[in-house]
Parts: structure tokens; sequence; C-alpha cells
């Protein structure tokens, strides 16, 4: 113990620690492993290192010759029961490389899956088990999730969240409080505690009782998935204890950079992820910037250092801010730690007492949807460069430590001038990557426009609204996009509207306009609202130095209702022709003089669209197809990419150039594929 104390006190442990995990984290980071699977290979074997069930869909992590995630739609229970944690299984699914988005900005699902060493996935069409596994560790894994089947039982004790609803668990963030159900080093303090209780009864001595707690948490922590809140929340209760019962003496600084360091080593993507920064941001500020206080003023300054060094992370994160979470959390807290947590252990000692533990989630649940109501305290932000989002961190820490007014002005004023940003942006127009569908956004002055959300079709076998939720959504926020003035649906198909609903539902939308014609069944449930309204002919709308003017007459056909947006701008004019035909391209032609820069080609470039009078006549400069990559339709027809390069238009595909930008100002085009 002398000698681990020398070593660790010594002024050249931390820099050799410091020079080591440099070393370890270039390897990781630069030196790609090698890859033995193609997207021709269809058939895989391997062990299953991790599964999660969402009603009929099973993902698993693959160990096979290469990490490979894999998904699953069984269609009976048993399927599901049969599949376990380290069973070796034989896999005939479609091999697909993991995709980056293809709009600027957005959260990368390759980079993401590339940080626990995955780059293949694979839809499986059929599995098979060839071997149940025999470490006891397996074993201990798969009892747990047998036998742990509540939701928030996993949320707290195993660290999978995935099957709280959806809703629930969106608001949790919003509000603010999502932290509280990530296990980190409050679950570790509390279940430590409750061990060093039984052991103290037991007779057990101090030191003993120190050293068994460690070892029965970190057993503990080897059952958990591996993430930056759970290691950071392992390594500091372990690293303190140790440093407590073995008199070493360690200064705080260097327990918490010893905790950085090992975390990096053990996987150095853990520092570009928002937890590792909530954890150890917040978990370091509570170290050194609580003072000692009475319980409820501790909360009160607990709950204010966390929220403050919070912003700069979510600000980067997620371009939001909720200022009500500071107050939220004065009751969150204390419920889910006090209460809920601890009822959580007991119920899974005493079943029986489960509708209790129900009724205290209930609560939990009913008040974080309506708390999610109040729009007030929500504040966007547009995403910035990252040197602004240190400088706002670095104020709060000079704050926190020095206590002057003077830096929480700075910090304010910085604040303040981040968020009104996006009214110094120049206008623009983006053609929204959302797939086989439509969504265009328009921006000038603040003011913004949604024509089409897009939606996936009935034969795409994934969940509706990821569109909104991981595209639409993120990519307004990223812009500081506070509310949607006008969103307008050119017509009732599913490609086009599919996603109106829970669009409007998640983001302030103040006007929402669907097109002349029969209604579909999706418009009808728009029309509920008081803010839905018919696009008539001729209708005007204003989008700071944008003019939208909507041209087309109701038919009878779908298709040929389409609202067609002819939008003016004193440096361009385009038309969007939504899934518009040659009939209605005819009508438009006898109606109107239309004169334009770009046009967004009708019905994704299907035949029935974009006639040669048509190109005649409004003569563009540059079109744009909004289609899906190896699309059921094959759109766009060669008739219609053989129409424009007869009339020499150039022409850019979201299929190949991702969310396309238009600058009217500088008449700059954007591929964010490309980019």
């Amino acid at each position: 113990m002398k000698k681990l104390k020398t070593i660790l006190q010594s002024k050249w442990f931390i820099l050799f620690f410091i020079v080591i995990t440099i070393i370890a984290t270039a390897i990781k980071l630069f030196i790609r492993p090698n890859l033995y699977y193609t997207e021709k290979d269809n058939v895989l074997i391997g062990n299953i290192e991790k599964i999660t069930i969402d009603n009929n869909k099973i993902t698993l992590v693959i160990e096979a010759k290469e990490k490979i995630q894999g998904t699953y739609y069984f269609t009976n229970a048993k399927e599901k029961q049969q599949l376990g944690i380290g069973d070796r299984v034989k896999i005939i699914g479609k091999l697909t490389k993991a995709k980056k988005p293809t709009t600027q900005g957005l959260f990368c699902y390759a980079c993401y899956l590339r940080k626990q060493g995955i780059y293949h996935t694979v839809r499986i069409s059929t599995i098979q088990k060839l071997k149940s596994s025999t470490k006891i560790f397996d074993k201990i894994k798969n009892t747990l999730n047998e036998k742990i089947t509540h939701p928030y039982m996993q949320s707290f004790l195993l660290g999978n969240s995935d099957n709280i609803d959806e809703t629930v668990k969106n608001s949790y963030q919003e509000n603010g409080i999502s932290h509280l159900f990530a296990i980190s080093g409050m679950q570790f303090y509390l279940i430590a505690n409750f061990i060093l209780k039984i052991n103290k009864r037991l007779k057990i001595s101090k030191k003993a009782n120190s050293l068994l707690t460690c070892f029965i948490i970190f057993i503990y922590f080897s059952l958990l998935d591996l993430n930056a809140s759970i290691l950071r929340g392992m390594l500091f209760f372990c690293l303190f204890s140790i440093n407590k019962i073995g008199n070493l003496n360690m200064p705080k600084w260097k327990i918490v950079t010893l905790a950085i360091l090992i975390t990096m080593l053990i996987n150095p993507y853990f520092i570009t992820e928002a937890a590792f920064w909530y954890s150890f941001t917040i978990s370091i500020g509570l170290l050194y910037f609580l003072p000692p206080s009475s319980y409820w003023r501790s909360l009160w300054n607990s709950s204010m250092i966390s929220f403050l060094l919070s912003i700069p992370i979510s600000l980067y994160y997620f371009c939001q801010i909720n200022i009500l979470s500071l107050f939220y959390n004065l009751f969150y807290i204390p419920y889910i730690n006090m209460i809920i947590f601890p009822l959580t252990i007991i119920t899974l000692l005493i079943p029986p007492i489960e509708p209790l533990y129900q009724l205290t989630i209930n609560i939990l649940e009913e008040s974080s949807l309506m708390l999610n109501n109040i729009k007030i305290g929500k504040l966007i932000f547009p995403k910035i460069s990252m040197i602004i989002y240190f400088l706002e961190a670095i104020i709060l820490i000079i704050y926190l430590k020095k206590k002057q007014k003077t830096f929480i002005i700075i910090f304010l004023t910085v604040l303040i001038v981040h968020y009104n940003l996006v009214y110094f942006k120049q206008d623009f127009m983006k053609v929204i990557d959302v797939g086989q569908g439509d969504s265009i956004l328009i921006f000038s002055k603040g003011e913004a426009a949604l024509i089409d959300t897009g939606g996936k079709l009935s034969f795409e076998q994934t969940q509706f609204n990821t569109i909104t939720k991981y595209t639409t959504i993120p990519l307004l926020k990223s812009l500081g996009i506070k509310k949607i003035k006008f969103l307008f649906l050119t017509h009732g198909d599913m490609d086009h509207m599919g996603e109106a609903l829970y669009f409007s539902n998640n983001f302030t939308v103040d006007n929402i306009y669907i097109n002349l014609g029969k209604i579909s069944a999706l418009e009808n449930k728009l029309l509920a609202s008081k803010k839905t309204k018919i696009s008539n002919q001729d209708s005007v709308f204003q989008v700071g130095n944008f003019t939208i003017y909507q041209l087309n007459k109701s038919w009878k056909e779908e298709n040929n209702s389409s609202s067609v947006y002819y939008i003016y701008h004193p440096k361009l004019k385009i038309l969007l022709m939504g899934d518009a035909t040659v009939e209605t391209e005819k009508y438009l032609i006898d109606n109107y003089n239309l004169n334009i820069d770009i046009l967004k080609v009708g019905h994704h470039g299907s035949k029935t669209s974009t006639g040669t009078e048509f190109l005649k006549t409004t003569s563009p400069k540059l079109a744009l197809i909004s289609v899906g990559e190896n699309n059921n339709f094959d759109h766009p027809s060669k008739q219609v990419l053989d129409n424009l390069e007869n009339f020499n238009i150039p022409y850019l595909m979201t299929k190949d150039s991702g969310t396309i930008t238009i600058f009217p100002k500088t008449k700059e085009v954007v591929e964010d594929k490309k980019q």
C-alpha cells in the first residue's frame, strides 16, 4: 500500500497516464480495424453481445468476424424468448454499410455505431440459434433481463430506458430532467449505502465493508451496458472510496483526472457524447462549487450549479435549454432519489407492492407530460462554432469560482447574442432529403415556412415520424428556428404529409394549409385544429423577403389538385410543383406567366409530370428533384431526365446531393452530401 501511495502521489504519475492515454486514443481513433464483410455477404455466424426488444422488433449486436448490429421483426412471442445474450446464432439477411446523415449538422448514426466498433448493419430475414451461452455472466444478464420487465426498473437498475414510452421519454428531455433516468453516481451511492448498512449489521469491519462494497459495485457495473455516465459513477465511487480507506491522500483533482483518463482508455469516443460531458462537468462542478449547507439549501445550490454548467452542453448537442428545468429538478431530484429509486429496489425484492410503485411512476409520467405543455422557458439557439460553447463554459466556471456578478452579466450577454444570431442569417430555401417524399424549408428574417413534411410509405418497414424526429425538428433547432409561420401541405399523400400531425404536436406551428380538392383521412385529422385552413387559389403569403403564391385549382384527381407554390424573392423565382401532373402544367401555362429560375420537379420525377411544353415555357436555370434512393417507383423516370437534358437544364437530386440549399442573394447552391 505504501508503494501504491508513493506512486499515486508522484507528480509524474498523472503525466505518464496522460501520455499513455493519448497514445492509446490515437491508435483507436486513427487505425481503422480490418472489415471482414462486404454488402455482398448475407450469412453471418456470431455471438449475441446485446439484445433490445421493442414491440415486434429485436435489435441485436452480434460479435462475429466483426461487430454487426442487426434488426429482426419477429412474428410470434416464442421467437423473442428463444434468444439471449451470449447465444451463438446464424443470421441470414441484407448487409449494408452504416451511412452518414445527408443533412449537415444532424445526428450521425454511422458515427454513433462506429463509437461501438460497428461499421455494418444487417436487416435480418431469418435467425437460427446454434448454441446457448454457458458463461456465468451471460446467464446472470439473461436472468436479470427476464425477471426485470418493468420499464423503469430496467432503466434504474439495468441502465436500459428503451422500453419507456417514447412520448413520455421526449417529455423528460424537453423538461430537462432526462439525466435522472440514467444510472450515475447517485444510484451507485444509494445502492452502496444500502450494501454498507447490511454489512454493518453483519458486523464486518469498516475497511473490509468498504472493500467488499466496492467489489459488489464493480460486479454490478460489469452486468450493465457500458456508457459514460455509468462508468463515471462507478469510477468516482470506487476511486474516492479506495482513496479514503487506503489513506492515499490523493487530491480531488487527481482522482477526477484519473477517472477521465480511465474512461478515455476504455472508449475514447465517449468524449464526443453528451452523457460524458454532462456527467463529468456537473459532477466536477458539484465537487468544487457546492458549499456545505442544509438539505433543501444544498438541493437548490446543486440544481443551480447543474443547470448552469449544463447550458453550453445542452446548446451544443440539442440547441435548446429549458429554464424551468432549474425548478423542475427541485421536485424531481428528491422524488426520484428518495421515493422512486428506493421503491424500485424494494419492489424487486417484494413484487406484491408493484401497484404502489406503479402509482409513483404514474405521478412521474403525468406530471412530466403536463409540464411539457408549458412553452415558456423553452429556448432554441442556432448551432455555432464550438469555440463559443467553450467560451460560455469558461465564463460560467469563473463565475462559480469567484461569485462575481460581472461574469454572469457577461455570460447572459453572450447568451442573448447567441440566441438572436438566427435573425442575421441570410435568406435560404432548403430541399430537405427526406427519402422518397417532399419537404422544403423557406427562411427569411427570422421567419420560416415548411412545404410538406415527408413521410414513410406503407411498404417501408420502419417506424412513422422518424423523419420529423431525427431530421426536420433537429434541423430547425440547429438553425435556431423557433417556430414555423406556415406549414403548407401540398396534398394528402403519405410521402408529403405523413408526419404533419407529429410535427405540429412537437414543434410550434402558427398556421397549417391543406390543398383544394377532396379531403384525405390525414387531412381530416388536421382539420380538427383551428389553425388548419384551405390554401385557396391565388392565396398570397409572406415569409420575410419571400412572397408565396398558391396557383393551382381543385381537380377531381388528387395529384392534379396538389398545391403549386410560386415563390418570389427579389433575387430568385422558384416554382414548387408538389405532385402536380402534366394536366396541371397545361393549366398553369394557360393562366399564368411563369418566369422562373428554379423548378422543383413535380411528383419526384415521375413521367406523369414535367412535360416538354412546360419546360419550354418556364425555362428554369436549375431543376431540383426530391427523390429517395433505390425507391420502389423507379423515380425519377428516364423520360423526365431526358427532357431536362434536351433543354440543357441542369438538375440535382436529393438521393445524390442530400439536402440542397439555395441562397437567393448569392445564387449559391450547397449540396450537403458533398460537403
